[in-house]
């Protein structure tokens, strides 16, 4: 029992897991305890995907890809690199609160992201130490984060106070544990400037905003095309596949983390086809499952509900096609990899404008679409003519000898 814990504790199973469940539980709190914050509640769940985001693209991803130089001092790059991107991360934050909840004040504004602020080394702090520590103790820091989150919640809605900054508290306190152990830099080790800081994860970095500007645009794009019900149908379908998600983040996060190291056939890569074909059975065999999510999920017909399930095993198989992609590709390669991968996603929305009318017709047209996505990185993650250079790292041998290894 105590085996499986450590590996359960090890595994990003945990992590996602974890996390997922501190963010509903603050959001059921506030519903029930701090109603005049819920909105700002709410949307602070949907700000602090930034920092986990931004921070695996400039700090996770150049680690998995191996092309950060092997003299830099890690801790000290990482810690830059969230440092640099915490101004305009706080600016777009408190324009996105502005914009959307237009009646907040500005000390409203200001509260509702400083947890995302806190964020940001945070994570850079995790992906740095499941580099240079034992996986445990990385995993402990967002690990700590959720619980402590969780707890302070519940302390917060009994006493009655505002929960937008529930997590502030426990926060600090690992950011002061991170700070207080970190690595001390070596004699021979750089510090890596603000701008080489980020400018080594940049090209991950606009892939990731693309992304996130794709998933921004898809429930506009069906609001706008499909009705209103179109958005209600695909928000009750991503929480019924709210499981099958945890466990595909968490196969990204071990992927990112194990770098070029990390195997196909593991643990959690098993448990996110096992909910894949699980859910999408409940949800074609038993038609009352869908009435439980929504009123509007329930009307839809069987044929679409199959069509969203292809495209949720599409999205399943394109995710780690390209992670592993981006982990063995030079960065401006899967630079033009994901900006393609992308155009094919726009391109499939603008496709979509023109005969898309109905829910059903929707789903067709996004699981043609993540189908397409598959084939373009099954393409592109062919070795380039003449072979990508292998990556070569100055390993010790015993003896303080020093010999060049490749990685590749």
């Amino acid at each position: 029992m105590t085996a499986t814990l450590r590996r359960l504790q090890e595994s990003q199973l945990s992590v996602q897991a974890l996390t997922r469940l501190s963010s509903v539980c603050v959001f059921l709190l506030a519903s029930w305890a701090d109603t005049p914050h819920l909105a700002l509640v709410a949307f602070q769940g949907v700000l602090l995907a930034i920092p986990f985001t931004m921070v695996e693209a400039l700090v996770g991803r150049p680690l998995s890809a191996g092309v950060v130089p092997p003299s830099w001092h890690l801790e000290s790059w990482a810690a830059r690199a969230a440092a640099v991107v915490t101004v305009p991360v706080g600016v777009v934050g408190f324009v996105a609160v502005s914009v959307a909840l237009p009646e907040t004040g500005i000390v409203d504004r200001l509260l509702v992201i400083s947890p995302v602020l806190l964020q940001l080394p945070l994570e850079a702090s995790f992906w740095v130490q499941a580099r240079t520590r034992a996986r445990r103790r990385a995993n402990a820091v967002p690990q700590l984060v959720a619980a402590g989150t969780m707890l302070t919640a519940g302390a917060f809605a009994v006493a009655g106070m505002r929960l937008d900054v529930s997590s502030v508290p426990i926060q600090v306190l690992v950011l002061g544990w991170v700070v207080a152990t970190r690595l001390r830099a070596g004699p021979e080790q750089v510090r890596a400037s603000p701008l080489r800081a980020v400018r080594i994860g940049a090209a991950y970095c606009t892939a990731a905003a693309i992304d996130l500007g794709y998933a921004v645009a898809l429930p506009s794009f069906a609001g706008a095309l499909a009705g209103p019900a179109a958005i209600v149908v695909l928000r009750a379908m991503d929480l019924a596949f709210g499981p099958f998600h945890v466990a595909l983040s968490a196969t990204t996060r071990e992927d990112v983390v194990g770098g070029r190291a990390s195997r196909f056939r593991t643990a959690p890569r098993a448990l996110t086809v096992v909910l894949l074909v699980s859910i999408s059975a409940a949800l074609l065999a038993v038609p009352w499952t869908r009435g439980l999510l929504s009123a509007d999920l329930a009307r839809v017909g069987l044929a679409a509900v199959t069509l969203y399930c292809v495209y949720k095993a599409a999205l399943m198989v394109s995710t780690w096609l390209s992670v592993r992609h981006m982990i063995r590709a030079a960065p401006r390669r899967f630079l033009v990899s994901a900006i393609g991968s992308r155009a094919v996603a726009f391109g499939s929305l603008a496709l979509a404008a023109l005969w898309v009318r109905s829910v059903e017709d929707l789903f067709l047209q996004l699981a043609a679409c993540e189908l397409a996505v598959v084939a373009w990185y099954s393409l592109r993650s062919r070795a380039p003519a003449g072979g990508a250079p292998p990556v070569v790292a100055t390993v010790e041998v015993p003896g303080g000898r020093q010999t060049k290894q490749s990685i590749d």
